[in-house]
């Protein structure tokens, strides 16, 4: 919350997709937070990016829910990729990529985004995510392909089995978000060789069909914005280099980037 340069409070809220969750279910969400409900009538402008915001339901949606709660706000709801994308390059042209529990991509033409088919979700697509690297970690293990070492410390730490793995991708909800949790146990081990190649091929994989997919590939910097892109930079800096790119920023939230934009 800002009052234009000074940051009045920052929170945390679940989230708020209106994809996923009814308008009831995103408005309670929202009204728990105390420091909404104390400031909801005194706020001119709202800005929301999210995930499920960029089609025009989306939109509408969360844009109601938004009017209702801050009646006198003008109301700006916009998908996450525009997020990144402002956060990172401001006004400046780009290619825009998402690396964390999911992976996405767009260019940005320093005012709006141009999507292609990305975003197919942990099953179809995801490359070079949390949600990718652990499904890749959790199939070498399943399939005794991991080093030795490796699988006894993934044992170990985890206690994982066949049985408790295929219950949790299968049989329970955010299978993703599960997929996406062994991500701190590859990032501990990057130095053993195999994990090294599991990360190279993951981020080749995903230059080659997300970012390569853009005619403005290789003309126009790169930025990254997520948890596993923070995780991954020198990975994605020697991936860059390799393959001719320019690398811009790097950022874990979006949300830093954004604050000091509209600042």
């Amino acid at each position: 919350m800002l009052d234009g340069k000074n940051i009045l409070s920052e929170f945390q809220t679940d989230g708020l997709n209106p994809v996923h969750l009814s308008e009831e279910t995103i408005r309670e969400k929202i009204s728990a937070e105390k420091n909404i409900t104390s400031n909801s009538k005194s706020i001119s402008e709202i800005y929301f990016f999210g995930a499920g915001c960029g089609s025009a339901e989306g939109k509408g949606r969360m844009t109601g829910v938004l009017k209702h709660i801050f009646p006198a706000a003008k109301i700006n709801v916009e998908n996450d990729l525009l997020a990144a994308a402002i956060a990172t390059a401001g006004n400046e042209k780009g290619i825009i990529a998402i690396l964390g529990t999911g992976s996405n991509c767009c260019y940005y033409d320093g005012s709006e985004v141009h999507l292609k088919n990305f975003g197919l979700g942990h099953i179809l697509g995801d490359e070079a995510s949390g949600a990718w690297f652990g499904k890749k970690l959790l199939r070498a293990f399943l399939y005794e392909l991991l080093p030795k070492n490796l699988h006894q410390e993934f044992l170990a730490e985890t206690g994982l089995n066949r049985e408790r793995i295929i219950e949790a991708l299968y049989r329970k909800p955010n299978a993703n978000i599960f997929l996406s949790s062994h991500m701190p146990f590859i990032i501990k081990h990057k130095q053993e060789e195999y994990i090294r190649i599991l990360l190279k091929a993951g981020l080749f994989e995903f230059f080659e069909t997300n970012i390569n997919s853009f005619p403005e590939s290789g003309k126009t910097d790169l930025y990254f914005v997520g948890s596993v892109a923070s995780m991954l930079e020198t990975e994605i800096q020697e991936t860059g280099k390799e393959k001719n790119f320019r690398i811009g920023k790097i950022l874990k939230r979006p949300m830093d980037g954004l604050i000091q934009y509209y600042r």
